[in-house]
């Protein structure tokens, strides 16, 4: 599959790229989603025109960035996307960044589908750092792993 990651304002098809994957994205992180999408980077990823999967990056300050939200459409998922907005969405960064973070569910919680999604940022490069539980806004048994990558 050809799929090309550019910058862009689709925020209503990332929107609805992120609700088809509701074991990671419920009503209130919707909301944080929405405000997010309309103050960070987006970057979407298109097969054939359409957008199949997003990232989206706010700066921490001048030499990290988050990688805030991410997600890619279940009908496009195990085929590397997930991979190539990573690279490509890191690529398309100023240069001026040295660290990249991310936060996931902490191992603390044994759901096997954030075990993925560990595993997943593992092989993109990024290094577990600590876990911080409780997280402030994440709310209780909810405990954050922060990840870093350095660029």
């Amino acid at each position: 599959m050809n799929t090309q990651i550019k910058k862009t304002t689709d925020i209503p098809i990332a929107l609805s790229i992120a609700k088809k994957n509701p074991h990671y994205f419920n009503p209130p992180g919707l909301k944080a989603m929405e405000i997010d999408l309309n103050t960070g980077l987006l970057m979407g990823a298109y097969s054939d025109d359409k957008m199949v999967g997003f990232i989206n990056f706010r700066e921490l300050n001048n030499q990290t960035v988050e990688l805030v939200w991410m997600a890619v459409d279940p009908d496009f998922q195990d085929q590397g996307i997930g991979g190539q907005l990573i690279k490509k969405g890191i690529e398309l960064l100023p240069k001026k960044y040295l660290i990249c973070e991310t936060k996931t569910l902490s191992e603390i919680d044994p759901d096997p589908q954030y075990a993925r999604t560990r595993n997943f940022y593992f092989k993109q490069g990024f290094i577990p750092l600590e876990t911080i539980n409780p997280y402030p806004g994440w709310g209780k048994n909810n405990p954050c792993q922060l990840f870093v990558k350095v660029l």
